[in-house]
């Protein structure tokens, strides 16, 4: 089973009425009557196992033989009963098959080794069958589908396969193809033929200013490699492939090279091959007269008097400030500024403390550079006192913090921290409530070790839901019925009324010939019921019996319904009342009708909440979890879907997070619609001024003690 995908149980049975029973067993069991349940085992990516049900409403305990396959095709479940595919189902995940455990038992009619759920019946012909259409073997007759969800992952097992091997020849193909472009990258030597002169390979001869080379039999010519020249003016002569150096010039103690061009007092002189040329420099015309005319040290020319060169142009950098001078102008950088003027560079001060291009910042202060300046910003936790100093601000008792309103803030020097208060917990900026419990059911843990539980739940951790029907926190009409969800309730018509729209309306059990009158008795219908009488007072042919169940009861009879043993029912005066009579534990005795109907008094183990230790639960006493309705039998639990009721509107709200049925928008029987009271000391008010609601107990109307506070008295009030 471990290495298929797909397998059958099959098996013929008959199951007696009103048992339900274990029909095959590895690890859990059926015990629900009116249903087939298949539970099996997940195992998640981390590592953990899951146990899931799928539940396949039938009902086999009828006392009549049947053939019943159950098809596991990988995610797939089919359900047979007597060669009939009733059900169909794709699970969410694939079950596990992993039967190797060492410890693995197989059960047949019962749970385990402790004879938990005994079947009570016939079992016979059981099987299990490995492959595809394993359900053939009862149904020979029957068409095979094709194909199977198993058949399908088979397929997908063999695609993933043939990927595999096709990677792998992807990668040989890639490697061949490497070495087939290194063999073709192999040197093969080409010679060249040059006006009837062989050149081999590598060869290289000069053709005038040209070199020439044999490369893989073809000729490359190019430039003819020139020694490298040490001048700056290096000169090409005719006839030369290569520039030369001329000779350099020597004069005043000094060397210039060939071409260079240098001013010698107030001569313009060049060097041309070792002699130098000199020309006397031609001055500008002045226009001013000749007596504003002046001449000046170490300059040939002569200059106007208070000519203004910055005015007429000039080349200082934007952060510079020009300057005139006798013959010229210069360029000086700013404050803040270095350079040669022409080029001006930001000064950072905050790299040097103190002097001229440095910063004076003080202590618990930082220098923040700018463009030609700085400024001192203060640290964290100070504020400023002039444009150099800071000093340390109490941020706790300015206010100037983000502690959290459940956390102290603690001053330190130049900062401060917050620290969660006892009970709380966090970074001291968002603090949250510690709670040793778990809140369930939506419930939040809004103050130390104190679960606020949402409307319609109570108990330490929210665990217990708060029956509204059974507390009188209800709004349900005359016509209706309460019945309890989790955390809410709905109103059901009566028996004796149907539901049309959002109304109950009375059903004319005379007109529809449901009444149990006897055939000589006249049925009156009444608002949700009926009554038998005779047509004529006195009349000795009528009789004032019931009719049940194809039989005639006497007036007073009282006796079980074949479906449902644990109610009786009464015939009084043709018409039958059913009730479930109430369980007395202290008389109970062992039996097959007291444990189906009494399950609360078999004196066996209890059971633990799924996630909450410390709370257990008696033998036939529910509770919800994880909107699943769990039941204590016997020591064990067993959950199975919430069954949510009808809707009467077309557009219903959605299940909220905590909530596990859609309700209409204007169901008044819901809790966000019932009117609410807040007093000064916290109680709400849930219902219709009957009863309060507060830290999740009900109280009566009247003084009630505050649950925390001895000298504190809250008070329960009619409609305020």
């Amino acid at each position: 089973m471990k290495k298929s995908p797909e397998f059958t149980f099959s098996v013929v049975l008959k199951q007696e009425q009103s048992n339900s029973g274990t029909i095959i067993s590895f690890s859990n069991g059926i015990n629900r009557r009116d249903e087939i349940r298949f539970h099996y085992t997940h195992i998640t990516a981390a590592g953990a196992t899951q146990i899931l049900t799928e539940t396949f409403p039938y009902r086999l305990a009828d006392d009549i033989e049947h053939k019943v396959s159950l098809t596991v095709s990988g995610t797939e479940m089919q359900l047979f009963i007597d060669c009939h595919p009733l059900y169909k189902r794709v699970t969410h995940f694939l079950p596990d098959r992993n039967f190797s455990a060492s410890n693995m038992q197989l059960f047949v009619g019962q749970r385990n080794s402790n004879s938990h759920y005994l079947f009570k019946g016939e079992i016979k012909d059981l099987r299990l069958i490995t492959g595809s259409y394993g359900y053939l073997s009862q149904c020979e007759l029957m068409d095979a589908q094709c194909p199977t969800c198993g058949q399908f992952l088979e397929l997908e097992n063999a695609l993933l396969e043939l990927k595999q091997t096709m990677s792998l020849l992807t990668k040989r193909l890639v490697e061949a193809e490497k070495r087939v472009s290194y063999i073709e990258e192999c040197d093969c030597k080409k010679s060249c033929l040059i006006n009837g002169t062989t050149k081999n390979d590598g060869d290289a001869w000069d053709i005038g200013c040209s070199r020439c080379e044999c490369k893989q039999g073809v000729v490359k010519c190019g430039p003819r490699p020139c020694p490298e020249v040490k001048c700056k003016h290096p000169v090409l002569k005719e006839g030369e492939c290569c520039p030369v150096c001329l000779k350099s010039c020597y004069i005043t103690k000094k060397d210039f090279e060939h071409g260079e061009i240098q001013i010698l007092g107030c001569r313009n002189c060049s060097c041309v091959d070792g002699n130098m040329h000199c020309e006397f420099l031609q001055c500008p015309e002045l226009k001013c007269p000749p007596e504003q005319q002046m001449s000046v040290t170490d300059e040939c020319c002569k200059f106007c008097q208070g000519v203004d060169y910055c005015s007429k142009g000039h080349a200082c950098h934007n952060n510079a400030t020009c300057l005139n001078l006798n013959t010229k102008y210069t360029c000086t950088c700013r404050s803040g500024f270095h350079g040669d003027g022409y080029q001006c560079f930001d000064v950072d001060e905050c790299t040097q403390q103190g002097g001229l291009n440095g910063n004076h910042c003080h202590l618990n202060t930082r220098c923040v550079n700018t463009f030609g300046s700085y400024i001192c910003e203060c640290l964290p936790g100070y504020r400023r006192q002039d444009k150099f100093n800071c000093v340390e601000m109490d941020e706790c008792k300015s206010g100037d913090h983000n502690c959290h309103e459940n956390a102290d803030c603690i001053n330190t020097l130049g900062s401060y921290h917050c620290q969660c208060k006892e009970g709380y917990t966090g970074n001291g900026r968002d603090c949250k409530p510690v709670c040793n419990q778990t809140c369930l059911n939506g419930g939040e843990c809004r103050s130390p070790n104190v679960c606020t539980c949402r409307t319609g739940y109570i108990g330490e951790s929210c665990e217990k839901d708060l029956d509204e029907c059974a507390t009188g926190l209800h709004r349900c009409k005359d016509t209706t019925d309460c019945v309890n969800m989790p955390g809410w309730y709905f109103c059901k018509c009566k028996a004796g009324f149907e539901t049309k729209g959002k109304e109950c309306v009375d059903i004319d059990e005379c007109y529809l010939n449901t009444h149990s009158c006897h055939p000589t008795a006249q049925c009156v219908n009444t608002p949700g019921h009926f009554r038998c009488e005779c047509p004529a007072e006195g009349d000795p042919d009528c009789r004032l019996s019931c009719m049940f169940e194809d039989r005639e009861l006497r007036d007073g009879d009282k006796v079980s319904p074949s479906n449902a043993p644990c109610k009786m029912c009464t015939c009084s005066k043709g018409v039958i009342s059913c009730v479930e009579p109430p369980c007395n534990c202290s008389s109970w005795r062992p039996g097959v009708v007291s444990e189906l109907c009494c399950p609360q008094c078999d004196p066996k183990q209890s059971c633990q909440h799924q996630e909450l230790k410390h709370v257990t639960f008696r033998s036939g006493e529910q509770w919800i979890y994880q909107c699943q309705t769990c039941e204590c039998l016997y020591g064990e639990f067993d959950c199975w879907k919430l069954e949510c009721p009808p809707l009467t509107c077309d557009n219903p709200m959605p299940a909220g997070p905590a909530d596990c049925c859609p309700r209409c928008p204007d169901d008044r029987c819901g809790f966000a619609n019932l009117t609410k009271l807040i007093t000064s000391s916290g109680a709400e008010d849930v219902g219709v001024g009957t009863t309060c609601l507060y830290g999740n107990h009900v109280y009566p109307p009247g003084p009630f003690k505050y649950p925390s506070r001895e000298c504190t008295t809250c008070s329960c009030k009619y409609n305020t």
